[in-house]
């Protein structure tokens, strides 16, 4: 379980702390107001394998470049690096430094290759404990075309411990959706004997649907009363959108799941029905959510239906106004979030 974050020189974010953190984290506030920003800081505090920050930025449409690295950094000084300080354990660095020869604890996992004439060394990523011990540290390369590679990967031998602690992560995003391979994920689900968990999931949204089939690249359902199997694009955008996100629940060993924007394709009349399902699959689980929205009413229906779950699992941070160059948030514990959406809190 995630409780605490502090993050500094990320982007928009000079230095900022985020404790309190939950089962399901909701992050609100205006547009440029740091949410997502810190929605990707939490998700890159968690140890992997070293590319995430480039994965990160395509999630933005974003093609990292020679040119534009710099705006990874805090008003792009990249003499200061961005540090990622998760539980009070761990601390993942990133620098334009090359350092990866002087720490003498790690051992080799990958000398990939050496560097010719049309790559250049981009980036270092160092994580260490919070002893300072370091478990892990690559540098990663960037050719004429703009590719992004590892040049050299060097471990701890407890580095996988750190891995299975944290476990596996997952990005949403509106540039993401419809991208994570549903049909071949419930394909996978179905041949696992998982369809179950599938049925009941659409149940919420379409009551009269009582099989689903997937060849991995085509989903197909049977409506009762239908003589024949309806394609899924065939029940709107809002199922599919639904989908999307609830078939991430069932992927192995997922402890974390990142949410920008939640809301995006999904009619406003679904939310109740979506909160329904997303806390009844993950009531029972071992996963952290971590969800931006811009929606008073996903917040109030996701409330509500906790309510009457007996869940209160739940914590709100509000993004305000950049001061002084720091970010201000505004912590709302379960009863004051509560109270907030009671009184009519607009979000937006």
């Amino acid at each position: 379980m995630i409780e605490k974050i502090r993050i500094k020189n990320y982007r928009g974010i000079k230095s900022l702390e985020i404790d309190n953190l939950k089962k399901y984290n909701f992050f609100i506030g205006n547009n440029g107001s740091s949410k997502t920003t810190s929605l990707e800081a939490i998700c890159l505090a968690i140890p992997n394998a070293g590319g995430a920050l480039v994965l990160m930025a395509n999630c933005r449409g974003m093609q990292v470049k020679l040119s534009n690295y710099s705006s990874f950094f805090y008003n792009s000084n990249i003499n200061d690096d961005i540090e990622f300080t998760l539980n009070n354990d761990i601390t993942t660095k990133i620098s334009l430094k090359n350092t990866i020869n002087i720490n003498n604890n790690l051992v080799n996992d990958k000398n990939l290759i050496n560097l010719n004439s049309d790559q250049q060394f981009l980036y270092n990523i160092l994580v260490v404990k919070n002893n300072n011990r370091v478990l892990y540290e690559s540098n990663f390369g960037i050719d004429s075309s703009n590719r992004i590679f590892p040049i050299e990967i060097k471990k701890n031998i407890e580095w996988n411990k750190y891995i299975e602690k944290y476990g596996k992560t997952i990005w949403i995003s509106a540039l993401t959706k419809y991208q994570n391979e549903m049909a071949q994920v419930i394909k996978e689900m179905i041949e696992n004997k998982k369809k179950e968990y599938i049925l009941k999931a659409i149940e919420f949204f379409e009551e009269d649907i009582d099989d689903i089939v997937s060849d991995g690249t085509e989903i197909l359902l049977s409506k009762k009363g239908v003589g024949k199997m309806l394609p899924l694009s065939s029940f709107g955008g809002g199922l599919s959108s639904a989908l999307d996100i609830i078939t991430c629940l069932f992927y192995d060993e997922i402890t974390s799941v990142f949410i920008d924007e939640v809301e995006t394709g999904l009619h406003y009349t679904n939310f109740p029905k979506f909160c329904e399902v997303l806390i009844e699959i993950s009531t029972n689980k071992n996963i952290q959510f971590f969800i931006t929205t811009h929606s008073d009413e996903f917040l109030k229906d996701f409330y509500n239906i906790s309510a009457k779950k007996g869940n209160k699992d739940i914590t709100t941070y509000r993004f305000q106004q950049k001061i002084d160059s720091d970010i201000k948030t505004v912590y709302y514990p379960y009863e004051r979030a509560i109270n907030a959406l009671k009184d009519g809190w607009d979000i937006r």
